[in-house]
């Protein structure tokens, strides 16, 4: 069993004797991840079975793939399937804070540490205790808080803004990127020792246009009942190249289902651009 952490809000947290729930408890949620990985092609067949090879262990992982592949679907599935299920999963867009707010949003604050900062807060890496942390777009991440962030996975402690001692933390990391931190490391945008411990495992998800099997079993699970593609609709969504990937073609089957007129939709119901 993984020790927990209970907490109080604006606490630090204090260990517990408290245990996981049984894996069998999150059979339904790993079920339910798994079916969002949706495709017939021996390429997300084999995207399936690696999450369930490597889900048990605790070896960080780092999810590749174009945006819009389903990167965040690839870590919920691991999560899922993991002994650490029955936590929680925190997902981080790392693209998306500040900088000058960083350090405060992954390992917490105290109350008056920075202005504005009227009560303690926990931090990412606090709140995804006993379960798993999943940092999407890594190499969005400034140097410095690289830096920062390595130093924590390897102790296994934060030290909140203001705060004198470190707290102990256990979680799961899961990262993913559009981009080649290899190049990155080159380039001297990414720490390369970072880079080592967070690839551990390697997860790549290929685009759309890489797979263009699968684009029929996701039309079928994303449009919505009561709809149905004309032969021209089905040939037009051959035909695109999809550069938004997975993303792009459930915004284009929610928006045609929506603006048609009928049950029926066709390719001018989808908006994509004709084939000259």
């Amino acid at each position: 069993a993984l020790p927990m952490m209970a907490r109080t809000h604006g606490q630090p947290a204090t260990p517990t004797t408290s245990t996981l729930p049984a894996k069998p408890d999150a059979a339904p949620a790993a079920r339910a991840a798994t079916t969002s990985l949706v495709g017939q092609s021996t390429a997300m067949q084999q995207v399936r079975e690696r999450v369930a090879k490597v889900a048990s262990s605790m070896a960080p992982i780092l999810v590749r793939g174009e945006s819009g592949t389903g990167k965040e679907l690839v870590a919920q599935s691991l999560h899922a399937h993991s002994q650490r299920a029955g936590g929680p999963m925190v997902a981080v867009n790392c693209g998306a804070i500040p900088e000058n707010l960083l350090e405060a949003e992954f390992f917490g604050a105290k109350k008056g540490s920075y202005t504005g900062a009227v009560q303690d807060r926990e931090g990412f890496f606090q709140t995804a205790h006993g379960g798993t942390l999943f940092l999407d777009e890594i190499g969005e991440l400034p140097l410095a808080m690289q830096a920062k962030l390595l130093r924590v996975i390897q102790e296994r402690k934060v030290r909140p803004l203001g705060a004198t001692k470190e707290e102990p933390v256990d979680v799961r990391i899961v990262s993913a990127t559009h981009k080649d931190l290899a190049a990155e490391v080159q380039a001297g945008r990414f720490r390369q020792d970072l880079f080592y411990r967070l690839n551990v495992i390697e997860l790549r998800l290929p685009p759309l246009s890489e797979r263009p099997r699968d684009i029929a079993p996701l039309v079928e699970h994303f449009l919505p009942a009561g709809k149905r593609l004309g032969a021209g609709a089905r040939e037009a969504l051959q035909r695109h190249a999809w550069p938004g990937n997975v993303r792009e073609l459930k915004n284009v089957l929610q928006r045609a289902a929506l603006l048609a007129a009928g049950e029926q939709l066709e390719a001018a119901d989808l908006g994509l651009p004709v084939a000259t």
